[in-house]
């Protein structure tokens, strides 16, 4: 993390700067200019931006990771899943200091101050799980089907649209429900948007969702590490 800010102006505060920017830009087109008829809805914004903006680094930067280290890959032998790993671990730290931080400027706008703010580190733990199983999983994928690194922006973005994170689930039509509660990333929001913004614990059912999701994750990631280990070296 000290070498990605290495040589920057403001270092750090890089981490607090992109979701303050990306949250009070959708604010203002959201609330103001679309009249998204939502309370609070920077709070709403930003429980949401957590852990998406986490997930997301962790398929982004995960995927390349291998690649990226090609060079150190071919001269020493080093256990290959540290690096997305690493990758993950990194962007888990900085999104908790960036979400502590920001907290400050979230609870001056209304947030509410409850006892289910208790149950953030659970939803950080559970989403760091995933985050390292997903980058895990693309770390290999980008290795033996290079075009999936460019696709993966792509779908990033259509995915970003299709989750509800800069709206609520409830302006979408009851018939397409359903392509929602099939998108795990949902539930995850959740995690955090029940502590944050509604001031409840998230429901079992979401938690049951989360757990189930990152153990079929974990198993697939830790599973094609041990398929392709040893021949990953020569794909690189």
């Amino acid at each position: 993390m000290t070498l990605r800010y290495r040589r920057t102006a403001v270092g750090f505060l890089w981490t607090l700067i992109n979701p303050l920017l990306m949250i009070a830009v959708s604010a203002v087109v959201f609330s103001l200019v679309l009249r998204v008829g939502l309370k609070d809805y920077a709070i709403f914004l930003f429980s949401a931006i957590i852990p998406w903006n986490f997930l997301n680094g962790c398929i982004q930067a995960g995927g390349s990771s291998l690649i990226a280290n090609e060079g150190l890959l071919k001269k020493i032998y080093v256990p290959k899943q540290i690096f997305p790993v690493a990758a993950s671990a990194s962007l888990l730290v900085d999104s908790i200091l960036s979400t502590v931080s920001l907290f400050v400027i979230v609870f001056a706008l209304g947030a509410k101050v409850t006892t289910a703010l208790f149950f953030l580190p659970v939803a950080f733990l559970l989403t760091g799980i995933l985050g390292i199983s997903l980058a895990l999983i693309f770390s290999i994928v980008c290795v033996y089907l290079r075009d999936t690194s460019h696709i993966i922006t792509i779908v990033m973005q259509a995915v970003y649209y299709m989750t509800p994170i800069i709206y609520p689930i409830s302006l979408v039509p009851k018939q397409y429900h359903i392509y929602f509660q099939v998108n795990p990333l949902v539930y995850f929001i959740g995690l955090f948007r029940a502590p944050i913004y509604e001031g409840r614990l998230p429901d079992l059912h979401t938690i049951g969702i989360c757990v189930v999701t990152l153990c079929v994750t974990s198993l697939i990631g830790l599973a094609l590490f041990q398929r392709f280990a040893k021949t990953l070296i020569f794909r690189l």
